[in-house]
């Protein structure tokens, strides 16, 4: 059979826009085009079909191909395009600017119409990509033709202002959608094959065993072939072994060109199936070095893997995948992975019960339980049961339900009512009127009492250290304070989800990370024991947002995925899907992964959750993507509405949103320099006022960026200062935060030491630290995995016994180590230092 002619059955549209894109580049213009399509289902023939076509008309032509064993190797595509006969040649790729290199092509194209042809995509290297889009952004106008073929995504689409030609339009990207064939079609395929229709019965199990992809029908036609068999309803039988066996080899070939940790990955999801989330799956690969969420991209690229937020291996997979493992190992990969998968899989239903727990099963899957428990008549409902009944329901983001409950105010008012469940109910009321305060609900605050001053039990002081925070009312200090006090275990006072969350969230605002940190772990914990999985999720994103604050990328990539996937199981809080779509957004910025940033901006809110306190996250999260885009007309809209929203609240700390330094680079990219300096300048009068380091270090960097003369220099030179100490906040400490950090400010060398941290001592034991000796406290995170240790507990079980990630744990280990002048695990021996 012709591989070529075969591979493109159904593709007649496909085919006319290839021959149209040839024309244009004769006649001197620019095509860019995408074709995009599982594996097997004829792009590489659809490439060698338009190189053909345009070779024979007299133009140049360069091809490459992405490989996933190349995909960390720099300019890989762009090396493989210059070494082609018709391109000129040229010095390492990395050796010239970007718009050098894309000089090269369009200077080749002035001299003959040139196409390049680049095959699978989805793994071209970070710098060829970017190479790319910037040559999409400069084809107008030349005789170029740029095919690229992939999966989903395989081209960016190029954006102006990337790359400051804010004056130029990208050309136009036509996207080929390939889609399997039908039956009609396999049909067709058979026919040309066998020089003749063929039996219908054969046809239709050919269509079924398949699937309609062209590279597995003619892998199995060539084998009846060679096999000397007639296309007939007896060989019919044949196709499902033989369809198997195609996939097989084409799966053993795929699996000898991944890396060690992605072939673990592909075993860990054939072992668990769909039942692990992305983040248990990466700790049952033992993911070290790839973040798991791109390392499930590239699987599912290759189709490997089937979805992202319940992977699994089509059929056929995932036998080959674990063929290379002992029946011992096989055995021992099962095992962990069933260890695993109650932490993430619903629970069984053991059927009713005569007293069961109305919350038995979490508060996702049991609203109308709460909200009879809440209002139920009967004066007798302990207190206790309606607290934790409204404390779920406002972890599922069912506040209106808590709100409106008319048992409320009156189990606040009764005088049967304990008093820690009173003073706890208040605060979570107060809480929600906080944290969703557009939704109507005069008629329910009217005959509730505000919150105390001094705040009275545990519950209160988290909301209070949440209130605090947000306005900036309070001094960091202070927040912490209450934040701390909060988290402690209080005799006789019911811990509840929502104010745990508010007082770690406090902490996080207060650059007092690690406690955030420190605070949460036991959170997740107690949610994953009680099977509540969305306080699982909720506390999750919580964390993921901590992580990202302080630079943990892979902490917050694990921490996100597997709150995105319990949100895609329906165990997520509507009213979170702003803030995971926002760190998510992030996430990708922070790596300078701006399509996949892109793409995440799309992902629909439902209309609640517009209402709700991480809606100017999102609003904030999409501006900062405007802003690395270019886009200054659309980011400026988003950060003032962002402002506006928190403005109408009370919330004007920056920590939580710095929407005025984003919002003033907006102006100032639109030319609004008085505005831009207003902005900024107010942004540092609410940091100073609020006087934690990294919002008054963000402040100075924007009035750096927007100002000018001594002015501006003295605003680089004081953030330089500020976070580039050594106990600069742990927001700013990760390595490529203060690279950044020193691009803007134009700091040089290493950070210089806070005034007055000579003689300072923190805690009994010195610790080596620029060749003097520190003496550092460890967090609370920090003394519990030593004592672990020094119980003989391994790192693995130590994360399971905290609800944490293994890298979570050796990075709190590496940190006592420091801080305690220590070598290793074996010298943990001495009694650790007492906290207060």
């Amino acid at each position: 059979m012709d591989r070529t002619s075969a591979a493109l059955v159904e593709r007649d549209g496909e085919l006319a826009l290839l021959r149209a894109a040839v024309a244009d580049l004769l006649a001197g213009r620019s095509r860019v085009v995408a074709v995009e399509g599982a594996p097997g289902t004829g792009r590489s023939a659809l490439l060698r079909y338009a190189a053909a076509r345009a070779r024979d008309a007299g133009c140049a032509v360069a091809h490459a191909a992405g490989s996933p064993t190349e995909s960390a190797l720099p300019f890989g595509i762009v090396t493989q395009l210059l070494a082609g006969p018709d391109t000129p040649g040229a010095p390492a790729p990395a050796a010239l600017p970007l718009p050098a290199l894309c000089e090269l092509f369009l200077a080749a194209a002035r001299e003959r119409p040139l196409l390049l042809s680049v095959d699978d995509a989805q793994w071209a290297d970070a710098d060829s990509r970017h190479w790319l889009e910037a040559l999409i952004r400069r084809a107008r106008g030349a005789p170029l033709a740029i095919l690229v073929a992939g999966t989903r995504g395989a081209v960016p689409a190029g954006r102006p202002g990337q790359d400051g030609r804010s004056d130029e339009a990208p050309a136009a990207v036509a996207r080929l959608a390939l889609r399997p064939l039908t039956p009609l079609g396999v049909a067709a395929m058979l026919a040309a094959a066998f020089e003749g229709p063929v039996d219908p019965a054969f046809a239709g199990a050919a269509a079924e065993a398949c699937a309609g992809n062209p590279a597995v029908l003619r892998a199995v036609v060539d084998g009846i072939d060679a096999d000397g068999l007639e296309p007939s309803a007896h060989t019919a039988a044949e196709l499902p072994r033989r369809a198997a066996e195609s996939v097989g080899d084409r799966t053993a070939r795929l699996i000898d060109g991944l890396s060690e940790e992605h072939v673990r990955l592909l075993r860990a999801i054939a072992a668990a199936g769909p039942h692990l989330g992305p983040a248990a799956l990466g700790e049952l690969a033992a993911l070290r070095t790839v973040p798991v969420s791109r390392a499930l991209c590239l699987l599912t690229d290759t189709g490997l893997v089937e979805g992202t937020d319940a992977p699994r291996t089509p059929p056929g997979v995932a036998e080959r995948a674990l063929a290379g493992l002992t029946g011992a190992d096989r055995a021992a990969l099962h095992a962990r992975a069933a260890v695993l998968a109650p932490r993430t899989a619903p629970p069984a239903d053991p059927g009713p019960s005569a007293d069961a727990d109305p919350f038995g099963e979490g508060p996702d899957c049991d609203e109308r339980a709460g909200w009879r428990l809440l209002n139920s008549p009967d004066d007798h409902v302990p207190a206790a049961d309606r607290l934790r009944a409204a404390d779920l329901l406002a972890t599922c983001g069912h506040e209106t339900t808590v709100r409106r409950a008319a048992a409320l105010p009156r189990t606040l008012a009764h005088p049967d009512t304990p008093e820690p469940e009173r003073n706890a109910l208040l605060a979570l009321h107060w809480l929600i009127e906080d944290t969703a305060p557009t939704e109507e609900s005069a008629d329910v605050a009217a005959r509730v009492p505000p919150l105390p001053v001094p705040p009275r039990g545990p519950a209160q002081e988290g909301v209070a250290a949440l209130r605090g925070a947000l306005s900036g009312a309070l001094p960091p200090a202070r927040v912490r304070a209450l934040a701390g006090a909060a988290l402690r275990p209080a005799p006789g006072h019911p811990p509840l989800f929502t104010t745990r969350l508010a007082a770690c969230y406090a902490l996080a605002l207060a650059d007092s990370h690690e406690d955030a940190a420190a605070g949460l772990d036991p959170i997740v914990a107690q949610a994953r024991a009680l099977r509540a999985r969305t306080a699982v999720a909720a506390a999750l994103a919580v964390r993921a947002s901590v992580a990202l604050r302080r630079g943990w990328l892979q902490e917050a990539e694990q921490d996100l995925a597997e709150a995105e996937w319990a949100a895609s199981q329906g165990s997520g809080s509507v009213k979170s899907v702003p803030l995971t779509t926002a760190l998510r957004i992030l996430l990708h910025l922070e790596r300078d992964e701006v399509d996949d940033a892109g793409r995440a901006a799309t992902a629909e809110v439902p209309l609640r959750a517009v209402s709700g306190m991480w809606w100017p996250t999102f609003l904030y999260a999409r501006g900062r993507l405007g802003l690395r885009t270019g886009d200054h007309g659309a980011a400026l809209p988003d950060l003032l509405e962002c402002g506006r929203g928190l403005l109408a609240w009370g919330w004007t700390n920056p920590s939580f949103v710095p929407w005025r330094s984003a919002a003033a680079l907006a102006r100032l990219g639109g030319g609004d320099r008085t505005g831009a300096t207003c902005l900024a300048a107010a942004e540092l009068a609410e940091a100073r006022a609020w006087g934690s380091a990294s919002a008054i270090g963000t402040a100075l960097l924007a009035v750096g960026r927007v100002t000018e003369g001594e002015r501006a220099r003295a605003a680089r030179d004081e953030a330089a200062r500020l976070l580039l100490r050594e106990d600069t906040p742990a927001e700013w400490a990760a390595p490529r935060r203060a690279r950044r950090v020193r691009a803007l400010t134009g700091a040089h060398g290493t950070p210089t030491p806070p005034p007055g941290a000579g003689g300072r001592t923190q805690g009994p034991f010195p610790a080596a630290h620029a060749g003097e000796p520190v003496r550092e406290e460890l967090t609370a995170a920090e003394t519990r995995a030593a004592e672990l240790v020094r119980e003989g507990l391994t790192n693995g079980a130590i994360a399971l016994r905290l609800g944490v990630s293994r890298r979570m744990v050796e990075m709190h280990l590496s940190r006592v180590y420091r801080k305690l002048g220590l070598s290793g695990r074996a010298d943990l021996s001495r009694p650790l230092p007492d906290k207060d």
